[in-house]
């Protein structure tokens, strides 16, 4: 739906709490005290009540909203301007456009939405794979900007390539993939015990990692990887070599001084890298409602985020 269709269904509070109920439980209820699947909520939809031994729940208990005293109404709309702008939105933007009263409340509201956004159950990255790593520039180190905002925190980024159609189909090279989908790590160093923890958590095994010759991935086909090592020379750049990773990285920079100007501390790098890689793994979504449906179902799923735990997350 549009904006306009999206204000009339949630108008109130009591409907946009029948919406968070209809998608809470739609897998089944289960009592936590004596595991009867049935209920009754009260009129204002804010709690629900077993049918069996009267335990009460509220219906934001255990989830990223638990203990917020914004409206869910204001939870909703946040969620749907989050996850309908192509690049995402700024905290002083989302405080302006909801007129909350301070900006800490909607910088902790997009925090924990970002949260939301990482499921534990996604699949890893897998088939052909190309991997590097990068500094990227312009964030904040401890809450200050270095000399010329060049503050670098390396980055490692992994990128899942889909084959396209050629003519050439049983010798295919790199011209004859592109991005499907990336992950990517803010990591202390480019170590062999940093980059293969990495590999592991994002990448199957079995899957054929391209990547440079950096001693840093030495012994990772032990693991159970494939590894096809480019070779950059003065005459052939990583960019050459390594083209789909390397877009990916210059999007991810692109993006953090596009629609957050850089103004991203280190202790939070992680988070937004993985704002970047949820829109990014959804871009070919031609429903906007379909990502707001996901964050929904994500903030549903996630465990409270107080804000002390959120500004070194």
């Amino acid at each position: 739906m549009n904006l306009i269709e999206f204000i009339d269904s949630f108008a109130t509070d009591i409907e946009c709490r029948k919406y968070l109920l209809s998608i809470r439980w739609e897998q089944g209820y289960k009592c936590t005290q004596c595991g009867h699947d049935e209920y009754w909520s009260n009129e204002e939809i804010n709690y629900c009540i077993c049918r069996k031994c009267r335990h009460r729940i509220s219906l934001l208990a255990g989830t990223v909203m638990q203990d917020s005293k914004l409206p869910v109404r204001v939870w909703l709309v946040a969620m749907w301007l989050f996850a309908t702008q192509k690049d995402g939105i700024s905290a002083k933007s989302l405080q302006e456009n909801l007129g909350l009263k301070s900006y800490r409340s909607a910088w902790s509201l997009l925090h924990k939405l970002r949260v939301a956004m990482v499921r534990a159950d996604r699949d890893k990255l897998s088939g052909t794979v190309e991997i590097d790593e990068e500094y990227i520039g312009g964030v904040l180190e401890g809450g200050k900007r270095g000399r010329g905002s060049e503050n670098k925190q390396l980055v490692a980024v992994a990128v899942q390539l889909e084959r396209i159609p050629s003519n050439n189909p049983n010798r295919p090279t790199l011209r004859d993939y592109r991005l499907s989908k990336i992950r990517a790590k803010h990591i202390s160093d480019a170590s062999k015990p940093e980059l293969h923890s990495f590999i592991k958590e994002n990448i199957a095994l079995g899957s054929t990692l391209i990547r440079d010759g950096w001693v840093g991935y030495s012994g990772i086909d032990d693991e159970g990887y494939q590894s096809e090592v480019t070779k950059v020379s003065k005459a052939t750049s990583e960019d050459e070599k390594l083209p789909h990773v390397h877009l990916a990285i210059s999007l991810i920079k692109r993006w953090i001084l596009g629609t957050y100007q850089g103004n991203i501390d280190e202790s939070n790098l992680q988070i937004y890298l993985e704002e970047f890689t949820f829109r990014f793994n959804r871009k070919t979504s031609h429903s906007r409602g379909w990502l707001f449906y996901r964050l929904v179902q994500g903030a549903l799923s996630t465990e409270p985020h107080p804000y002390e735990t959120l500004i070194h997350k």
